[in-house]
């Protein structure tokens, strides 16, 4: 990779670039003709999130195919194997090359989304059919998903059971500290690694980390990264913060009104693709269905933004549409009624496309709005303000005997479903620092709770209570998780970054961690660090301003030099999920501080989804089963 390459890309286009010229361009140099994909389903999940079919089809690739699916033989064309490092996707190789007669391919081209372990070069070296076939053995390490531009996960969504559950998973550390070696490989950083005292895990990633990425540089001496020499200070060093979810168990509990985030706790989202009512021009419901990603630049623009803008801006934008094919009607010729002009503008083809997007976000931020008003969520997202800030809407201080009848009062309110109701106790329980018996006693007679939904209460507790003591960086015990965390309220605040609305009081911690790890006066005693370090004061610093870009947040935020960063990237990681309302919090700070902001996690998680993770921990499940990647 080229200086320049890494310089302004994104992290889904440096996905896309690696792709299409490190595999599928390096695989197309050594073959004339047409090829054959395969892919496993880890490498699926990598691919699919940044490229589409045609990306990869104008590629002088004929077939796309899942490794594990019963395939066709194409003897006299090559074949373009993406797998990970695993020995089950191996097996799976070495099974289309059992003799030279039954072979299925051609030539091979074979890359690995990570580090090939001595036992994996072994099991291709003993079968001579597919040795004899190879063309083409790389690793490419990309092993990770690129969801968003600035978003990635690592498709394991049992992180927070592999930490916290019964049976804990001692490789999982390991594990994601590789796969987070894989991305800063890719995105040419060797950060400063900035990790959770509290958190044992967190501390083993951030060694993990630091070992693999010290591993490979030693192995690639013409690898480079930003900061690290005086030929590539472009921008500074970058900083990664390594936590797992106990460091807030919280904020992916409470509603939140920004549109992704409702989105995906309200409305019927899987992997991006939304299903949702709309009303057809005859005044019946249809069901349709849409993808919410990148390729959707409406959402794109909108996904962070306070649902009433959200429907404000749609709404505006449609008006605009009408009136400006109308006035282009208008001039192309005589006098034409109300209806006859509207029916004219229904047929240009550019605004049934234009209005068909429109109206699709229409009607789903509609829906969310209606699931609000079905459940009386207005009314609980208010109880939730107060029981995380401590202050009613108003300002006024609630606590004690009052904030428990207040709770017992939403939990017994008719209109609320036993899933909300959970949620409500959870984040009762959560932000008082647990309940006392009888308190519990209460509120699980409001909620009418059974026996395996209290399990989800008693799990909760387990992630809130004492788990460990961890060795700060002076040595002394850390003592609770949540000493630093649950010291005072939450801060209040009256608006969203848009500074319009007054809904939302809670404010997660992650933005204060962000905005202290920016500034550089994130306390060492409680985020330790390791791996190389940072330019101390003094030292001589690159004034450049990179030509990255984040178009959405300067318009979000009214800047006109289009995003435009400057200095390090700086990525934040979550091991056990990282919620909605996070990616929008790390979105608003790179547009408030105009610094690159990358957040990850084990995986993305709705409120529900949260729940159900902690209600998982008192299983004892093999610590592979339910991940996409043998770990």
């Amino acid at each position: 990779m080229s200086k320049e390459d890494g310089a302004g890309k994104t992290m889904r286009e440096v996905v896309q670039k690696k792709f299409l010229e490190e595999v599928i361009g390096d695989a197309g140099a050594k073959c004339t003709g047409w090829m054959i994909l395969v892919l496993d389903k880890a490498a699926t999940r990598v691919i699919s999130s940044a490229l589409t079919m045609f990306d990869i089809m104008e590629k002088r690739i004929t077939l796309v195919e899942q490794l594990d699916k019963k395939r066709q033989p194409f003897r006299e064309m090559d074949v373009v194997y993406l797998i990970s490092p695993t020995t089950e996707s191996v097996q799976k190789i070495l099974e289309d090359f059992e003799s030279a007669k039954a072979a299925r391919y051609g030539g091979v081209h074979i890359y690995f989304l990570d580090t090939v372990t001595p036992a994996i070069m072994g099991m291709i070296q003993q079968n001579p059919v597919l040795a004899s076939k190879v063309k083409s053995f790389k690793e490419i390490f990309m092993d990770f998903i690129a969801n968003e531009s600035s978003v990635f996960q690592m498709d394991q969504p049992r992180g927070l059971l592999k930490m916290y559950g019964t049976i804990p998973d001692p490789d999982f550390p390991g594990v994601i500290g590789r796969k987070l070696a894989t991305l800063c490989i890719s995105m040419n950083e060797h950060p400063v690694i900035r990790f959770q005292c509290t958190s044992a895990y967190a501390r083993e990633m951030a060694q993990s980390l630091n070992a693999a990425l010290t591993s490979f540089k030693s192995k690639n001496p013409k690898w480079w990264c930003h900061g690290g020499d005086d030929q590539h200070m472009d921008r500074e060093r970058a900083h990664i913060l390594l936590l797992d979810r106990t460091f807030d168990p919280l904020t992916p509990l409470m509603h939140e009104y920004t549109y992704s985030a409702m989105v995906n706790d309200l409305l019927c989202v899987s992997d991006n693709v939304i299903n949702y009512q709309t009303t057809n021009n005859k005044g019946a419901k249809e069901e349709k269905e849409a993808l919410l990603g990148e390729s959707d630049p409406l959402w794109t623009e909108l996904r962070y933004f306070h649902i009433a803008k959200v429907i404000q801006v749609v709404k505006d934008r449609m008006q605009d549409v009408i009136q400006t094919n109308a006035g282009a009607l208008q001039k192309g010729g005589g006098a034409l009624s109300i209806t006859a002009m509207a029916a004219a503008v229904k047929e240009l083809p550019e605004y049934r496309q234009t209005m068909s997007k429109l109206s699709q976000h229409v009607a789903i931020a509609q829906q969310c709005m209606d699931a609000f008003g079905k459940y009386g969520l207005m009314a609980q997202s208010q109880v939730e303000q107060t029981m995380s800030t401590g202050v009613d809407e108003d300002g006024k201080e609630v606590k004690g005997a009052r904030l428990l009848e207040l709770a017992k009062g939403a939990l017994s309110e008719p209109s609320l479903d036993y899933e909300q109701k959970i949620r409500l106790l959870a984040i009762f329980i959560v932000s008082q620092r647990g309940a006392t018996p009888d308190e519990k006693r209460q509120l699980v007679q409001a909620c009418k709770l059974t026996g395996d939904d209290q399990q989800i209460v008693l799990n909760l507790e387990r992630l809130c209570l004492p788990m460990q003591t961890a060795q700060s960086a002076s040595g002394k015990p850390a003592g609770s998780i949540f000493t630093s965390l649950f010291k005072g309220r939450a801060p209040t605040h009256a608006a969203t970054a848009e500074g319009e609305y007054a809904d939302t009081r809670h404010v997660g911690q992650l933005k204060g961690l962000l905005e202290q790890l920016i500034n550089g006066d994130l306390p060492t005693d409680k985020y330790a660090s390791t791996g190389p370090s940072a330019l101390k004061d003094g030292e001589s610093k690159s004034v450049a301003k990179s030509v990255r870009r984040n178009v959405g947040a300067a318009a979000k935020f009214g800047r006109k030099d289009q995003g435009a960063y400057n200095g390090s990237r700086y990525m934040v990681f979550v091991a056990g999920g990282v919620a909605y309302s996070e990616l929008r919090v790390a979105h608003d700070v790179m547009g408030s501080t105009n610094k690159e902001v990358i957040i990850g996690g084990t995986h993305l998680i709705s409120p529900q989804q949260f729940i159900d993770d902690v209600a998982e921990l008192n299983n004892q499940r093999p610590s592979a089963d339910g991940d996409s990647n043998n770990v």
